[in-house]
């Protein structure tokens, strides 16, 4: 699984954004902030996009079991599941600083997702559920669980409902089957049909600006992943579409198209609305490797509010972790600083 071999293994703006210097409400978060998942930093690294070298850090404990290669944010609030150990911190933005965690009593946990500004899904891919919290909760467990396929790794919401995009693996990652997506429902927590993919090892998942399901099935990362659309209404696959190899990320902007990042390709952009790709395994938007010209791999791609993309590159022994900047429109490549150790998702948030 994609999310498990990662615990295993900031930008700089192209363009002038008068909109990204307003008055601070919440003191560094003002305008467009990114925020940097640091997995084997076992950080969050937070980068004004006005001012990128303006950063801030915030350790997220110094266990070896602490494993996070995912974020969910919300307002100024954030959730960051903690992989291995079996939990979840949730952030507060503005100070930076960890004000609780949710917690486990196993298993490990990968994938999160805010369902309003008080309420949080939480899942556990090592026993193969979801649970719900709410910030001011009472106690630290995550107790309000439902079942849903085996290895979930990532949750999307829409609505009174939770999709959760599961491998569909084994405790040694090797495939039962196809990936599944589980639909819950969120009034009751209970299970409300679930759809077979037309791939294996599904990892992550994204609306469309069409309101359909775009689910990535990584698949071996030998051979082409492949695209599921998922109409999210009747729990039916329209159609699957092969992708690069070794995709693991996702995100689709308000136009349409989607930003799939592949740890060995780069990031291609494919137009959900055609189904074609704008810039495709050929040509992906890619940060050029020293010597060999081959591309650098990116973990996740983002677009801030003028079309730029910021792209994540995990490091190497040889390279430092990185986001790397393409222009709006030209795509091509602007800038890069250095993201903190083991950089994997980033979320842009606006204040």
């Amino acid at each position: 699984m994609i999310r498990s071999s990662a615990l295993a293994c900031v930008a700089l703006l192209a363009t002038a954004c008068g909109s990204d210097t307003a008055t601070a409400p919440h003191g560094f978060l003002h305008g467009q902030v990114g925020i940097i998942v640091n997995s084997t930093g076992r950080a969050l690294t937070m980068f004004q996009l006005a001012s990128p070298t303006t950063t801030q850090t915030l350790s997220l404990g110094s266990s070896n079991a602490v494993t996070p290669v995912d974020a969910s944010v919300r307002g100024t609030l954030a959730v960051v599941p903690l992989g291995d150990a079996a939990s979840a911190a949730l952030v507060d933005l503005t100070k930076p600083k960890i004000t609780r965690f949710f917690l486990y009593p196993s298993g490990f946990a990968t994938g999160s997702a805010f369902v309003n500004d008080t309420t949080i899904l939480i899942d556990n891919t090592g026993s193969g559920t979801i649970g719900r919290v709410t910030v001011h909760q009472a106690s630290d467990s995550i107790s309000d669980t439902v079942g849903v396929a085996p290895m979930p790794s990532a949750i999307v919401v829409s609505g009174s409902r939770a999709y959760v995009i599961s491998a569909n693996e084994d405790a040694n990652f090797t495939p039962l089957g196809n990936g599944i997506v589980t639909a819950v429902n969120l009034n009751t927590m209970t299970v409300a049909g679930t759809v077979t993919l037309g791939g294996t090892n599904s990892t992550a998942g994204a609306l469309g600006s069409d309101g359909k399901l775009y689910v990535l099935n990584t698949g071996d990362f030998t051979n082409p992943g492949s695209i599921s659309i998922v109409d999210p209404t009747s729990l039916t696959v329209l159609e699957t579409d092969p992708i690069i190899v070794g995709p693991g990320a996702i995100s689709i902007d308000a136009g349409g198209l989607a930003y799939i990042s592949s740890f060995f390709l780069g990031t291609v952009i494919w137009n959900t609305a055609t189904k074609s790709y704008v810039r495709g395994p050929d040509h992906p938007l890619c940060a050029p490797l020293p010597n060999n010209g081959g591309c650098r791999g990116a973990f996740d791609a983002q677009v801030d509010a003028h079309g730029n993309v910021y792209q994540t590159f995990f490091g190497s022994t040889n390279l430092p972790g990185q986001v790397f900047v393409y222009a709006a429109s030209t795509y091509a490549l602007t800038d890069s600083i250095p993201a903190g150790v083991g950089p994997t998702a980033l979320r842009i948030a606006s204040f």
